[in-house]
């Protein structure tokens, strides 16, 4: 065997052992308990086969054509977020099909230098999610030199993006709650309003109260983060106001999955005593008692798009839509009902 050939497979099978464990070992991960004989036996073998760590990552880089970052600005339920996993989804077969390597990114800081990222993690294309009006360093993607797609929607940068009509999306939404009857209508704005879809559903559930003559009250507004706990404690908050709300739209189905518990826990029925409406249809949605109505928002479709987007980027073809929006509908289940008489 040619020493430029040895990997750490290589390395594994003369020891004995996983790769998982040479992994450790020959990266020295902290907080793995390896018995000091096996971590000297590996690296021994390592010496002795003349192992070369840069020339395994050459022989991986030739099996792959490109290697594609998915920076995600999130909070901490990253790795748990269905839509996340739905945007994978969506991108795994076109990348698979390319040679592509996928690098999942989450991003927590207010800017990113994304010419850093870039770098640090030898990315050939970038694509970026849950983008923020106050990243004022969004606007030097143009300058990077490398396909660049985002998923959402930025005012006034000059990159690809694919998004859905967030404002007319919410707006669906809230206007089938008041067409049930309902007066008092709650919101809770899935993120910070940093975050442009979280500006925009908020925007349409004030357009569509202002359509149907109906006045804007900042009390039966919160703002969460992402999680079923901020939209546990929001929808808490909301129900203790004097007068609470006949139905409630939460700015996305995870928000929705802390405030039926909320209302619940108040020992009021769905949709009895107050409907309740989502957006994204994540999986379990339909499988609550009662099954959720919300806004399907086609995540697998806009990470397949993206990844697309991507592809022709890097392939250098010309005429590729700068900007592209995916349609939504609304999918009708069990948790919303008409406003009681009288109410």
């Amino acid at each position: 065997m040619r020493k430029s050939e040895v990997s750490s497979k290589d390395i594994a099978d003369a020891c004995g052992v996983s790769r998982t464990t040479v992994s450790f070992v020959l990266n020295n991960t902290p907080g793995k308990a390896i018995p000091g004989e096996t971590r000297e036996r590996i690296l021994e073998t390592a010496r002795s086969l003349g192992y070369s760590p840069d020339a395994e990552a050459r022989r991986i880089a030739k099996r792959t054509r490109a290697t594609i970052g998915l920076v995600v600005n999130h909070s901490d339920s990253i790795y748990s977020d269905a839509y996340i996993l739905r945007l994978i989804e969506g991108m795994a077969p076109v990348f698979n099909k390319k040679r592509c390597r996928l690098v999942l990114l989450p991003i927590r800081q207010r800017e990113t230098d994304y010419g850093e990222v870039v770098k640090a993690h030898g990315l050939d294309g970038l694509m970026i999610t849950n983008a923020r009006a106050d990243d004022k360093a969004m606007r030097a993607l143009a300058g990077l030199g490398l396909p660049c797609v985002v998923i959402g929607t930025v005012e006034g940068l000059d990159t690809l993006q694919i998004d859905i009509d967030n404002e007319a999306a919410a707006f669906a939404v809230v206007d089938y709650l008041l067409s049930l009857g309902h007066r008092r209508v709650a919101m809770i704005v899935h993120a910070s309003l940093s975050y442009f879809a979280a500006t925009g559903r908020l925007g349409g559930y004030r357009r569509a109260l202002e359509t149907r003559g109906i006045a804007f009250d900042e009390r039966l507004v919160r703002v969460a983060d992402f999680t079923e706990a901020s939209g546990y404690a929001s929808a808490k908050s909301i129900l203790a106001e004097e007068s609470a709300p006949e139905a409630l739209f939460a700015g996305n189905d995870a928000i929705a999955y802390g405030a039926v518990q909320a209302i619940l826990d108040a020992g009021l029925r769905i949709p009895d005593d107050i409907s309740i409406a989502g957006f994204d249809d994540d999986f379990p949605s339909r499988f609550l008692e009662p099954a959720l109505t919300t806004m399907t928002l086609p995540a697998a479709s806009l990470g397949e798009h993206a990844a697309a987007k991507v592809i022709d980027l890097l392939d250098g073809i010309e005429g590729v839509e700068r900007r592209t929006i995916l349609p939504t509908s609304l999918s009708i289940r069990d948790s919303c009902g008409p406003a009681r008489v009288g109410a």
